[in-house]
């Protein structure tokens, strides 16, 4: 009975020892195949996320380089447009300082603020952060027109001046007449010639006159001789009246004779001329002397 107790106990013991040891077998694979996923699945999501933390940095350096490019090219652009404006500028700048400056140069100052202006609005097209730098230019640009406004107002006046200052030039260059004489002549026996006061016995008339000039250079120079009949029609040789010269106060104006001659500046130059019309005519005769469309002056005749 003894016996049997003791081999009860024994075997209770041995199975309650081999328990033991496969609980303790099991929980210690159990444990180490938990951390083997677990470490599995660490490398993993590392691996992932180290890809991905990759990928983001390869776009972005791609983006980066990108812009630097962008960048780098539109500084290149922005830095040409600014050399082509300043060289614009000092371009008018010159044109404007110039005291002295001519209607091609203004159409060239026009020009070249049409350019100018296009390459500011050019430099503001390419980058907005130049806009502070289109206000000045612009500023410039509104100063660069009211200096033209004003230079091309006193290019009127100058050009008025210099309208009046020729016209005055040309009045001086035209020749002073004095002494005017229009006499009707008769010949008498022995042919002698005698001054006619009937149109019945006139055969010619004879014109004189006196030209001076103190500026005028030694040249040739022309005078144009209008006489004018009673009724107030121009004697002329030529029945088609073709003989024109123009008047600075008449316009057009039918002449009777043009006087060509040679004149040293400064002389007291004598014109004696002799003149045959086909008929005379009774009534007053007047004669007036041109020269640069300018009347010198006039004289009567009366036939009776």
């Amino acid at each position: 009975m003894k016996d049997s107790k003791n081999l009860l106990l024994i075997l209770v013991s041995a199975g309650l020892t081999l328990t033991w040891v496969y609980h303790l077998y099991d929980k210690a694979h159990y444990s180490s195949h938990q951390f083997e996923v677990l470490v599995k699945d660490s490398l993993a999501t590392q691996e992932a996320i180290k890809d991905s933390l990759q990928k983001l940095f390869n776009e972005k350096t791609h983006e980066l380089d990108t812009t630097r490019m962008a960048t780098d090219s539109l500084k290149g652009s922005l830095d040409s447009t600014r050399i082509k404006i300043y060289d614009l500028r000092k371009q008018i700048s010159d044109i404007l300082k110039n005291r002295i400056v001519t209607k091609a140069d203004l159409r060239k100052a026009r020009d070249l603020i049409a350019e100018y202006k296009d390459k500011i609005e050019e430099i503001k097209a390419q980058n907005n952060d130049l806009e502070t730098e289109r206000q000045r230019l612009s500023g410039e640009l509104t100063q660069l027109n009211d200096e033209m406004k004003g230079l091309q107002e006193n290019m009127q006046k100058i050009t008025q001046e210099n309208k009046e200052l020729t016209e005055t030039i040309n009045q001086a260059s035209t020749f002073i007449a004095s002494d005017l004489h229009l006499s009707a002549v008769t010949t008498h026996s022995g042919d002698k010639e005698v001054e006619a006061s009937s149109a019945k016995r006139a055969e010619k008339f004879v014109f004189s006159f006196t030209i001076q000039n103190n500026i005028v250079k030694n040249s040739f120079y022309d005078v144009y001789v209008v006489i004018t009949q009673p009724g107030n029609k121009v004697l002329q040789n030529d029945v088609w009246g073709a003989d024109y010269f123009v008047s600075k106060t008449e316009g057009n104006k039918p002449y009777t004779t043009k006087i060509h001659f040679e004149y040293t500046r400064g002389e007291k130059k004598k014109i004696l001329f002799t003149l045959q019309p086909d008929n005379f005519i009774p009534g007053t005769y007047m004669m007036q002397v041109y020269q640069n469309g300018i009347s010198l002056g006039e004289t009567t005749k009366a036939l009776n």
